[in-house]
């Protein structure tokens, strides 16, 4: 039984005929996991089927293309638009219903929200207005348009003889339905057109096309952007109160209530605070008499509060069951503690379609995508002596993995706490995501016994009390200190001190614009500070993903920082630092105070000094190479796992 606290939660539920066994839903998250031609695959299965196991009421599958190729977001995606497709997706409803878990699917065009480069063909939309990526989709014409709602029904309609409990019809985030439904995208004067009720035409009749292909016994469902964020004139809350009450009366069991955003964001996906879409499903319950799926950032605590209060009838936790495929089952478990967070860094997001066949990765599961692969397998009689040196989350990750199979680990770190380079990675605006996930390692390594040494430098003497069969080392980075003269004045600080507390003058100049440096500005920004940023390349942050990237530069612009690229460092003085431009002129970046955000260079001298000491010894994380939390976390999770 689930916690009293989360009872809510845990009760029965029905959408249309569907009896749901509780409240939580796995809403569509795209994966990548699919084959080339849209067939289902064994990974995309173990990756459903694992979520599957820990207690979900519903999954509904990610977005499944009604028309390819022209229709597809993605280069692997679901595709439904043949019968051919019909066994493998057969094959993944019964995956994930052999757990008690409903299984819908999501339908989906991708309209202009795709590209000639993935389709091969030009993007379509009810106007001729170029999407994001700036090209210009092709407007449908009625007989197309027309084409499209049978190919809906097509798809619903091989759904559910695949087995599948229910369809959701994709009509939120900008894809085809969407765009229809915008008056952004939606500029036609015929009657898909114009009024909210003409832009709703198209919706409408794809529900009443696939009631008329499953029957009305069948529950279908759509999804809808209650708003589009960062841009005027676009959808706006009471319009989808219309929409919503028009779906229902066409014969939607449910609304699904997400939002999307069109304009620049100037905040990072981690700004968004926990359930901020919740009052939009609260507006939308009040317009119609079927359940409404609440979605975004939502905690357990703030979805029995919404469930308790009749804000929603169901709450989707989505990027977290990305993170934690268990997150249900520790919930009902009462083991809050033991949920791994979700930084809402968006890695998910960008990755999926961009790791050159990879999909969807997760900066702190390296087991998403792995689920068969990457089994912690006890280690029984086969138990061996870890010693782990550096508590960052390379080595706290490696620390656990080998605790929970089985090895008496013991961790080292020569600092007063552990976290390494997490404690100053969440000092930065919004970055409080970082925090908590530092304190779930930290709660994870002393649950699983392992022995932690603060403040005390490992060094080869310990062997000899020790005398471990494996030496896992996560000892960092070292700064890497530019040859600029004057480099060494006093008036210069590492972005690490800023970041952990020295006081800087009031004029900052940055040298270095990649992660570090655009964070430390932000960091003294919002102290207040005249902050100029600077770098030798064309651009900052090229090695950010984009989802953090754009907010990050937009927020230093409307935040006046002063950005010069392409620079030459000359000389640093004590009244700032002497560059070159970009044009070749000379000038002085007047400054109280220089911080150096570099980069940084392994901590590799310890790999050296135990080469040959010890009978097996593994390096993880910053000290073979600097990079980011995702590959330390990675690299630490494969060493506990190949002990």
């Amino acid at each position: 039984m689930a916690p009293a606290k989360f009872d809510r939660l845990f009760q029965p539920g029905r959408i249309g005929t569907m009896e749901v066994r509780n409240r939580i839903v796995m809403p569509p998250m795209a994966t990548g996991y699919a084959s080339e031609d849209g067939s289902v695959t064994d990974r995309l299965i173990a990756y459903y089927e694992e979520r599957a196991k820990a207690g979900l009421g519903l999954i509904i599958v990610e977005i499944s293309c009604i028309d390819a190729p022209r229709g597809r977001a993605l280069a692997r995606q679901i595709a439904v638009d043949r019968d051919t497709f019909i066994p493998g997706l057969a094959g993944l409803a019964a995956a994930i219903r052999r757990h008690g878990v409903r299984a819908a699917i999501q339908l989906h065009h991708a309209g202009r929200q795709t590209s000639s480069r993935v389709t091969g063909l030009k993007p379509v939309a009810p106007s001729p207005i170029p999407g994001r990526d700036g090209e210009v989709p092709q407007e449908l014409t009625v007989a197309e348009i027309e084409r499209l709602i049978d190919c809906f029904a097509g798809a619903a309609w091989r759904a559910k003889q695949a087995g599948f409990d229910g369809v959701e019809i994709h009509g939120a985030h900008g894809y085809l339905v969407s765009q229809f439904l915008s008056p952004l995208s939606n500029q036609r004067r015929d009657r898909y057109g114009g009024s909210v009720e003409n832009r709703a035409r198209f919706l409408v009749e794809v529900i009443r096309a696939i009631r008329e292909r499953v029957g009305r016994d069948y529950p279908v469902w759509c999804r809808l952007s209650a708003v589009e964020l960062n841009a005027e004139g676009g959808i706006t809350l009471e319009e989808t109160r219309t929409v919503a009450r028009l779906a229902e009366e066409a014969g939607a069991d449910a609304i699904h209530v997400s939002a999307h955003a069109v304009g620049a964001a100037r905040r990072p996906p981690m700004a968004q605070q926990p359930g901020a879409f919740i009052e939009y499903a609260e507006a939308v319950k009040k317009a119609v008499s079927v359940p409404v799926i609440a979605v975004g950032r939502i905690t357990p605590e703030i979805g029995e509060e919404a469930l308790r209060q009749g804000r929603a009838d169901f709450v989707a936790l989505g990027r977290q069951l990305l993170a934690d495929p268990h997150t249900v089952e520790k919930i009902a478990g009462g083991r809050l503690e033991d949920i791994r967070p979700c930084l809402r860094c968006f890695y998910c997001l960008d990755s999926v379609g961009r790791r050159r066949g990879n999909g969807v990765g997760c900066t702190v599961n390296p087991a998403l995508g792995r689920e068969r692969e990457w089994v912690l397998l006890p280690v029984g009689k086969a138990k061996k002596k870890v010693v782990v040196v550096g508590g960052g989350p390379a080595g706290m990750q490696a620390a656990i993995v080998a605790a929970q199979r089985g090895h008496e680990v013991t961790l080292f770190e020569q600092a007063d706490e552990l976290g390494g380079q997490l404690i100053l990675a969440a000092k930065p605006p919004f970055k409080d995501t970082i925090e908590t996930y530092r304190q779930y390692l930290i709660g994870r390594v002393h649950k699983l016994g392992v022995e932690v040494r603060l403040k005390q430098k490992f060094t080869v003497d310990l062997l000899t009390g020790l005398k471990p069969d494996v030496a896992i080392l996560a000892t960092g980075i070292k700064p890497f200190i530019p040859d600029i003269p004057g480099i060494g004045r006093s008036n210069v600080l590492l972005a690490n001190q800023v970041l952990g507390g020295a006081a800087t003058g009031e004029r900052v100049a940055i040298i270095g614009g990649e992660l570090v440096g655009c964070e430390t500005a932000l960091y003294l920004l919002d102290r207040g500070k005249r902050v100029t940023i600077m770098r030798r390349g064309a651009r900052l942050a090229t090695r950010v993903n984009r989802s953090l990237r754009e907010p990050m530069i937009e927020r230093l612009r409307v935040k006046g920082a002063t950005i010069f690229t392409g620079v030459e460092y000359e000389e640093v003085t004590r009244d700032g630092v002497v560059i070159r431009d970009s044009e070749g002129n000379r000038r002085l970046v007047e400054a109280d105070t220089v911080v150096l955000a570099t980069g940084a260079n392994p901590n590799d001298e310890l790999v050296k000094l135990l080469k040959g000491k010890v009978p097996r010894l593994v390096s993880v994380g910053d000290c073979v190479t600097p990079r980011g939390i995702r590959e330390a976390v990675e690299e630490g999770y494969r060493a506990g796992m190949e002990i």
